[in-house]
């Protein structure tokens, strides 16, 4: 599996919030593992962009830790974009998201 290094907001409040503190805090960023990409629409690429915190059923039950304790993400890609790394942790909504370092 692909790996990427990724500072990962949790609950961030947007994708601005994400950007503001992986500039700030990137020198922390992690190896995370990718265990599935995940092709978005524009729309619903900007809809997670503006509020992770909602409900997308394309992420639940995915994420957390894999048996060697290495997070594992989901890559959101939107052609034009940046790819967006999730971990929702077993839930629906990115508890997670950073994007690439």
């Amino acid at each position: 599996m692909k790996t990427v290094k990724t500072y990962l907001v949790r609950k961030p409040s947007d994708l601005e919030e994400v950007m503001d503190l992986t500039k700030r805090y990137g020198k922390e960023a992690t190896e995370v593992k990718v265990a599935e990409t995940i092709r978005l629409d524009e729309e619903t690429y900007k809809a997670v962009c503006e509020n992770p915190m909602a409900d997308y059923g394309f992420l639940t039950g995915k994420g957390g830790y894999d048996d060697d304790g290495m997070r594992q993400v989901i890559a959101l890609t939107c052609k034009g974009h940046k790819t967006l790394y999730a971990d929702p942790s077993g839930s629906a909504y990115c508890r997670y998201l950073g994007i690439k370092q």
